[in-house]
């Protein structure tokens, strides 16, 4: 049997102002959670949405390549007919 474990974690000091903190906690717990399973969820979106944004941008820096190659569009009437 195969069991992945989950990624190694680590402990990161944080200063925040009294008034951050406060509404930090309230949330948290509000929500039913930790103040680190807060943080950890609030980090991941953010990564996760820098992730898409360089993603969406570097699509847009190739797109005019894509449609001016006709190297590129030679197959895109495929794109619509299903392979079976």
């Amino acid at each position: 049997m195969i069991t992945t474990r989950p990624p190694k974690s680590r402990r990161l000091n944080v200063i925040l102002s009294d008034p951050l903190l406060a509404c930090l906690s309230s949330t948290a717990k509000s929500k039913g959670i930790t103040v680190s399973e807060f943080v950890r969820r609030a980090v991941e979106n953010e990564c996760a949405q820098a992730q898409e944004a360089s993603l969406a941008q570097a699509a847009a820096s190739i797109a005019p390549l894509y449609e001016s190659n006709p190297e590129l569009t030679a197959f895109t009437a495929l794109d619509r007919e299903d392979f079976a």
